[in-house]
């Protein structure tokens, strides 16, 4: 397969994965690693992680990190083919930053998906058993813990309430969340966050607000 040929048959994966593709995708579409050497040598492909190139000219995709990140727990399938969930799901801060909630520390990409696969230094894996498959939502072609379940996770993880806090405000600003079910999904975390026990979900979503310096929206 010549040069030309290659990139044709790159394109048909690229063009539905934000410009991305793996090395095992390539050699599914007869592209052996020799011949992404050698577009790569020649400027026609950009490495942009362990085994996965984006084909140049392509515009960088927003949240590149997390892209990357997500199409190495499974390099043998195809973006469109797991909107499922079931090979990795973007959660606690990533989830927030694709969504464009609160403010939290970037630098980690966080995901569900099986621990028993190798990944990048800077992705931490989380126990798939603790994820919900009702609460996976999809944002720019990625399956993405939805509000209710991303601020359990992160009150599980013990972020302050401030940062959660903000991650709340604005999925409420945004329509993203109903404050019922969430006061309902995160009632079990009041405790941990220094509320009484006879407090309810929505005790601890003002907390929340107010740590974040927010004002809790009239019930």
């Amino acid at each position: 397969m010549d040069a030309l040929e290659a990139l044709v048959a790159l394109g048909r994966m690229t063009a539905e994965q934000w410009g991305l593709v793996t090395t095992e995708q390539a050699r599914q579409v007869g592209v052996d690693r020799a011949s992404l050497a050698t577009l790569t040598r020649s400027g026609l492909l950009v490495v942009v992680g362990t085994d996965v190139f984006q084909l140049a000219g392509t515009p960088p995709p927003a949240h590149l990190d997390t892209k990357v990140a997500w199409l190495q727990l499974a390099p043998d399938t195809a973006a469109w083919q797991r909107l499922d969930g079931m090979t990795g799901v973007i959660s606690h801060s990533s989830a927030c930053r694709l969504q464009g909630l609160g403010d939290l520390p970037v630098g980690t990409v966080h995901v569900f998906g099986d621990r028993s696969r190798p990944a990048g230094p800077d992705v931490r894996v989380h126990d798939m058993s603790r994820l919900d498959p009702a609460h996976i939502t999809v944002v720019d072609g990625l399956p993405v813990t939805a509000v209710g379940q991303t601020v359990a996770d992160l009150l599980r993880a013990g972020l302050d309430g401030g940062h959660v806090g903000g991650v709340v405000a604005d999925a409420a600003r945004l329509g993203l969340v109903d404050l019922d079910t969430l006061a309902r999904q995160i009632a079990v975390f009041t405790s941990a966050y220094g509320l009484p026990e006879s407090a309810s979900g929505h005790d601890l979503i003002s907390l929340l607000l107010a740590n974040a310096g927010e004002q809790a929206p009239a019930r």
